[in-house]
């Protein structure tokens, strides 16, 4: 086997495909780099998403769920099942957590039907409704997470401003660590994207600091420095 062909395969205990960076795409434009970053972190992209969806969003859906389960609220929340009935449970009960929790799955299904300009609206009205259901640490965890993600949809959007949004989520000390890491990951992905390894590389470092060693998002962390050559090195941006 050749070195080359050696180079290009992925460590034995790692089964993520990466995609090898050749001299082509060292003046790709911005269109190829975002094609690039896409295939090779894509898996990290659903996987990450996929974590944060189901692990923040149906924790704190089923905190709201076994405190109101006695109560004919719980009840019809649970019995939401579209975009329709979830938007109209959320009308007939302002105030209440599970209507910032319901407007949230709004907007998670948009985005998965790539509506993504509704789906941010939609995660924009689970975080003004969250602010209106008190001030709970789980109250605010769930205005949080609809923060990040409506940063992050209009970030896939280009809209300016978008990755600032991230960023305040990424810098702020209450935030949970799984969504304040993930905003990390996520502000350095969107560096490398644009050829900033800088950016990239300050986000990176900051997980260190920031994280817990054993955070979730630490072996995506680490695969992403493998699969990045740029980041090798690569001073961190003031």
């Amino acid at each position: 086997m050749s070195d080359d062909s050696a180079k290009q395969r992925p460590p034995a205990d790692d089964d993520r495909n990466l995609v090898v960076v050749d001299e082509d795409f060292q003046n790709a434009d911005a269109e190829d780099r975002l094609w690039l970053f896409w295939e090779r972190n894509k898996t990290l992209i659903v996987r990450g998403s996929a974590l944060v969806i189901l692990g923040i969003l149906a924790a704190i859906g089923h905190h709201f769920w076994q405190e109101a389960r006695r109560e004919e609220v719980g009840a019809e929340y649970a019995a939401c099942q579209d975009e329709a009935a979830r938007r109209a449970f959320a009308a007939r009960h302002p105030g209440d957590p599970l209507a910032a929790v319901a407007l949230a799955e709004v907007g998670d299904d948009l985005k998965r039907g790539g509506k993504l300009a509704e789906a941010a609206k939609a995660y924009d009205e689970a975080a003004a409704a969250a602010g209106k259901a008190g001030d709970s640490p789980v109250v605010r965890s769930l205005a949080l997470r609809a923060r990040l993600y409506a940063g992050l949809t209009r970030s896939e959007l280009g809209e300016k401003g978008a990755e600032a949004a991230v960023a305040a989520i990424a810098d702020e000390p209450s935030a949970p660590e799984t969504v304040r890491g993930f905003a990390m990951l996520s502000l350095a992905n969107l560096a490398i994207a644009r050829g900033d390894s800088a950016e990239a590389a300050k986000w990176l470092n900051a997980m260190d600091k920031r994280l817990r060693p054993g955070s979730v998002w630490q072996s995506d962390k680490a695969f992403l420095v493998r699969s990045e050559p740029s980041l090798t090195n690569a001073p961190a941006a003031k």
